[in-house]
């Protein structure tokens, strides 16, 4: 597997782009695409495990790490 150098996860799937997903209290972490997918997989069975309902973003709603956001 392919680790992306620029990503704070475990699950790499080689994908070059990175995003950053809010963790809450200004907080966040740059993962690639498949290490969202295991991060959003793994808040869905937290949430069914302690019956919680936090909003997990969807991939493109998230910012593109090292993109400008226009303002």
């Amino acid at each position: 597997m392919n680790r992306n150098n620029n990503c704070d996860g475990a699950h790499c799937d080689g994908s070059e782009e990175v995003r950053v997903l809010p963790l809450g209290g200004g907080a966040n972490v740059i993962l690639c695409r498949g290490c969202y997918r295991h991060e959003a997989s793994y808040r869905r069975a937290m949430q069914v495990h302690y019956g919680g309902n936090w909003t997990i973003p969807a991939w493109q709603e998230l910012e593109v790490y090292g993109q400008e956001v226009a303002s």
